[in-house]
């Protein structure tokens, strides 16, 4: 629904532990570190990114990584906007329905709005952990640069 932007960035393998590898960003595009959020984005630091590992992959190597910046307009409407929409929408169901306090309007409203709000925070949390289990990796290796790796022996 939302659009979602790839990123390109040059690395090397600090390290490997199981099927994890820590990578180092040779040279970081700044302007697409402020937007992205993945690693620390400091110019004078060195930016990690632990990634999941590929076939005949060893320290030192040089490799090409693929990050994912999801738009932040999903989280925004999901957090922000729909919360507020059920509440409007359970107070005016709140005006209609006369079996909840029958003889006050004003708690009507505000009980019908608070539930709908409540109802909408837990969709928003279910979706949320339904999202996380899919687990997919914002950052990948995409190649072994081959040229950098010989360029070292």
């Amino acid at each position: 629904m939302f659009k979602q932007k790839l990123i390109v960035e040059k690395g090397i393998i600090k390290y490997i532990t199981g099927n994890r590898a820590t990578v180092e960003i040779v040279k970081p595009n700044i302007k697409e570190c402020k937007s992205c959020g993945t690693c620390i984005g400091i110019e004078n630091k060195q930016n990690f990114l632990e990634v999941n590992t590929i076939p005949g992959l060893s320290i030192n190597q040089h490799v090409t990584l693929q990050t994912i910046i999801r738009s932040p307009y999903e989280s925004i409407i999901l957090l922000l906007i729909l919360p507020i929409i059920s509440l409007l929408i359970g107070s005016l169901i709140g005006q209609k329905i006369y079996f909840i306090y029958p003889k006050s309007q004003d708690i009507r409203m505000l009980s019908c709005g608070f539930i709908l709000f409540t109802l909408s925070i837990l969709a928003v949390n279910i979706y949320d952990k339904k999202i996380r289990s899919k687990k997919q990796p914002r950052q990948k290796i995409i190649s072994i640069d081959i040229l950098n790796n010989l360029n070292l022996l």
